[in-house]
């Protein structure tokens, strides 16, 4: 579980966490423009200045990390994300033919989410492009 400041806390499932692990620790989760809906859903592996950093629960935390001889695992959001991420599951795994982190649920965005899990709010029009058309996986900012 990942509580974030102000907003309410989403879930992590083992899949996502070991893959954060394996991507080096650290997971930033952002809106950004495109994708077949209003706005699209990224993961990078840079953690921008103004951030909000996720404290997170369970045997992952650094504290128990570091006694374990393991990597932390860190995850922040941008500030347009957190108000939609209340309740929300981040997963990894094979969507669309792709190893990719989706959300599997945003339950706080009203209306039908996008079946590829990388978009969300109105949709964008018959000409837009699908994020899963154009292979994105983990970007850096």
């Amino acid at each position: 579980m990942a509580d974030i400041p102000g907003h309410g806390r989403f879930f992590l499932t083992d899949a996502a966490v070991e893959m954060v692990t394996v991507f080096g620790g650290i997971l930033h989760c952002y809106i950004g423009p495109g994708g077949c809906r209003k706005q699209g859903l990224y993961f990078s592996r840079t953690r921008p200045r103004k951030a909000l950093r996720c404290n997170l629960q369970g045997h992952w935390t650094s504290e128990e990390s570091s006694s374990a001889g393991t990597a932390a695992v860190e995850i922040s959001v941008s500030h347009d994300l957190a108000p939609k991420l209340d309740g929300a599951v981040l997963d990894f795994g094979l969507y669309n033919k792709m190893q990719r982190f989706v959300w599997m649920s945003l339950p706080s965005v009203k209306g039908p989410q996008c079946t590829c899990l990388r978009s969300t709010g109105v949709p964008a029009g018959k000409h837009s492009p699908c994020l899963d058309d154009k292979g994105l996986g983990l970007t850096d900012l």
